[in-house]
């Protein structure tokens, strides 16, 4: 078992890039994220818990005993779960507001035209021997920000459609998504493309 206290050190730069004006309490209230004291103590604790599990790829025992060396909390594999498991719709609230925030700032331009990157990646679940779950990201490149964040299961694939576009978009996307069909809504939109493609003489 392979524990990260070093991570402790980090928590207050992690909190300073939350959602300005997002109240942690409140929304995880609302969302029945956080229902009662007990184990955790409060939302922001849930929150270290879900981003030590989830970011850091730690077992439900390893994020458990690294929360209880560090006195975060104390409590189960089993109960860690369930608490995560009522916590999705708050976890998505809170990147949701983090690309909310970052929408606006002005889109970078070079020479008049806005660079944007789309890809996917696998995730597994611990213990898992294939994906789970697949995260499509698309990234401005000019301003260096996530602009567009989708979690899909297994069968989401990863194409062009994921994205809007707008007229002075140039979509940046490996060989996966040179697909005609995937490229239409790109043209559609009055965006342009760079793919990589295969040569089959």
């Amino acid at each position: 078992m392979k524990i990260r206290p070093e991570i402790l050190d980090h928590w207050p730069e992690v909190r300073e890039r939350l959602p300005a004006g997002f109240d942690l309490e409140a929304t995880a209230r609302l969302r029945g994220a956080f229902t009662r004291v007990r184990e955790i103590k409060n939302a922001e604790t849930l929150l270290r818990l879900a981003l030590a599990y989830g970011g850091l790829g730690m077992s439900l025992r390893e994020t458990c005993a690294w929360a209880e060396a560090g006195g975060i909390a104390r409590l189960s594999d089993p109960s860690l779960l369930e608490r995560l498991c009522k916590a999705a719709p708050w976890l998505g609230d809170i990147v949701a507001a983090l690309i909310a925030e970052q929408a606006k700032v002005s889109a970078g331009r070079f020479a008049g035209y806005r660079l944007r990157v789309l890809d996917g990646t696998s995730i597994c679940h611990p213990g898992a021997d294939r994906t789970t779950w697949r995260l499509h990201v698309g990234y401005d490149l000019a301003t260096a920000q996530v602009d567009q964040l989708e979690l899909t299961d297994i069968h989401g694939a990863e194409n062009l459609q994921r994205l809007t576009y707008a007229p002075g978009d140039i979509v940046l996307a490996d060989r996966y998504y040179a697909r005609p069909r995937d490229l239409r809504p790109v043209i559609d939109a009055g965006a342009d493309f760079i793919v990589r493609t295969g040569w089959n003489p």
